[in-house]
């Protein structure tokens, strides 16, 4: 077993070597531990769109007339205000009324309405609500099985601009009173969304600098004529000189 050493009866070199041991020893600490600090000091990215999700209710009518009643088909969900897809979730399923209105339209060629807010953050709790709707024919959403596609166009500051609904089939060739009801409570329904981009805006201060600069070019154009008499004028005195001398000349030969 090693004796241990006395601090007290140690030469000075060998305390200035306990010394020197011992600053290296904290230096060694000191900077492991800020390593490990900053180690776990890990960069945090905020995106504010990855935890924002927008909410459209969507409602649909199957009533004929210039003043139809809507009511509630479900809602659309997308993820953010860029172009992408979203989901539909149905609120119910169509009630036996529903369907028969449905197949009532379709038998007329009537059209099967749906509406949408005009804005992504619409709050549906809002009495005075606004919204833009569109229209199919009954009969080729009743032939697709209530498969249909749903497009949201809105502009860059999330206004809806637009809504566009499109079956799968659209051809209505059956009799749309032959489908069975069955298959008609819930709606099979893609949804996207559709981001319009600005066009190019013209350059209208290079247009109006332009034309200043063709203003001021023909002002100085059209400066004071420094030309002497016969530089101006000689189109008109040559004729005049010819015509006077062919005279002279004409006299002289009968004289």
């Amino acid at each position: 077993m090693a004796a241990p050493i006395s601090v007290k009866n140690s030469s000075p070199v060998t305390m200035y070597i306990l010394q020197i041991c011992l600053v290296i020893a904290a230096f060694i600490s000191l900077s492991y531990g800020n390593r490990k600090v900053l180690d776990t000091r890990l960069p945090i990215h905020h995106d504010p769109e990855a935890f924002t999700t927008y909410v459209l209710v969507v409602e649909h009518s199957f009533d004929q007339g210039m003043t139809p009643k809507f009511s509630s088909r479900g809602t659309l969900s997308f993820r953010s205000n860029k172009d992408g897809q979203g989901m539909f979730v149905q609120t119910a399923a169509l009630t036996a009324g529903e369907k028969r209105k449905l197949k009532d339209l379709a038998k007329h060629d009537g059209i099967y309405r749906i509406r949408v807010p005009t804005s992504l953050e619409a709050s549906p709790d809002d009495s005075s609500l606004q919204f833009v709707s569109t229209f199919t024919r009954a009969c080729a959403l009743l032939e697709s099985r209530l498969t249909d596609n749903i497009t949201v166009s809105v502009d860059q500051s999330g206004n809806v601009l637009g809504v566009s609904l499109v079956p799968m089939d659209g051809s209505c060739d059956r009799d749309p009173t032959i489908e069975s009801s069955s298959l008609l409570d819930y709606f099979n329904t893609s949804v996207a969304l559709q981001v319009t981009t600005a066009g190019p805006t013209p350059d209208t201060q290079a247009f109006v600098r332009k034309m200043e600069d063709e203003r001021e070019m023909k002002e100085k154009g059209k400066g004071p004529d420094n030309r002497s008499f016969l530089a101006k004028y000689w189109m008109y005195i040559v004729p005049v000189v010819l015509f006077v001398l062919v005279s002279s000349g004409g006299d002289q030969a009968r004289s």
